[in-house]
Formats: structure tokens, sequence, C-alpha cells
């Protein structure tokens, strides 16, 4: 097992071993270096090493998502944007990867909430229906405008399943009521 801490890391920067330089703010800063001087250090560094563009961006953002495990967000956020590295960021495979998965999530989420308010919509069309059917309750009743208002699902179903068994207009007011 290798503690990252005990390794000099400016020896890893300085020999420019491209597979370690992700972890370099992990490793031990120079001696009397404060850690947010390191870490500027490191992503410094690794922003300036003549290395391909795509190469460079895996590699900073590996380094920026290793840091969040010794290093507050707040400084890592102040060193992004002080080396303007964002823009390199964005281009790297990991943050690729998440904004494509956290774009499929918002999809399905889409989705989902779309048919959730489909069948909300039906629901209370069919509740409405069977009230104008059975009690003769127009669309300016009162009663209208509340059920419309109803955001929950389950509750809509209740109440359907209500409207169609209760006896009369009063009755299924209660129940709306309870």
């Amino acid at each position: 097992m290798i503690r990252l801490i005990e390794i000099e890391g400016e020896r890893v920067l300085n020999a420019g071993h491209s597979g370690l330089i992700p972890f370099t703010p992990l490793m031990k800063p120079p001696e009397g270096m404060a850690l947010d001087a390191w870490l500027h250090q490191c992503i410094h560094t690794a922003r300036t090493r003549p290395i391909d563009r795509s190469y460079r961006a895996d590699s900073l953002a590996g380094m920026v998502a290793l840091s969040e495990l010794v290093y507050d967000s707040e400084t890592i956020s102040a060193i992004i944007f002080k080396e303007g590295i964002m823009d390199i960021l964005r281009e790297s495979s990991l943050f690729q990867s998440l904004t494509q998965q956290s774009r499929e999530e918002a999809r399905e989420e889409g989705i989902e909430q779309g048919i959730e308010q489909g069948g909300r919509q039906r629901t209370i069309e069919a509740i409405l229906e069977v009230l104008e059917i059975r009690f003769d309750l127009n669309e300016a009743h009162p009663l209208s405008t509340r059920i419309s208002a109803i955001d929950d699902l389950q509750r809509l179903k209740q109440l359907l399943r209500e409207a169609i068994q209760l006896p009369n207009l009063e009755a299924f007011q209660r129940v709306l009521d309870a």
C-alpha cells in the first residue's frame, strides 16, 4: 500500500509523470507551503504542461475530483477560476460523462413527470365527467375548481371511485372536505 501523503509531490510534478499528476494534490507539499498554495501549484503545473489538450482536460478533471477528498470546495473553485480552467474541465471525458448522465436523468424525470401530469389531468377530467353525468355538475361549479387544484394522483383516484359510488353531490363534497 502506498500512502500518497508520504510521497514528495513536488518531485512528481517536476519529473512530469503524467499518470501521477492528478494525484499530486494528495501528496506531501514542499516544506512550509500552505495546502491551498500547493493545490494551486499542482493545478497550474497540470494546466501548463505541454501535453495533448484532451489528456490535459482529463488530467485536470481527475485532479479536481481527487482534490475534493482533502480540500474544501471553495478553495478548489477559487483556484479553478483563478487558473481559468473551467473550459478545459468541460472538455474532459469525466465532465462529458457526468453531463450526459445528467441529461439522461433529467429527460427520464421529465418523461415521468409528463406521464404523471397526464394521468392527473385524465383523472380530473374523469371525476368531472362522472359528477356531470351523475349530478349535473357544470364546469362553473366551485367543486370543479377545487378538484382541478388537487396535485395528488392517488387522492384523485380515490375521489373518482367516490364520485362513482356516492349517492349524491353533497356526500361527495363531504368526502372532498375530509
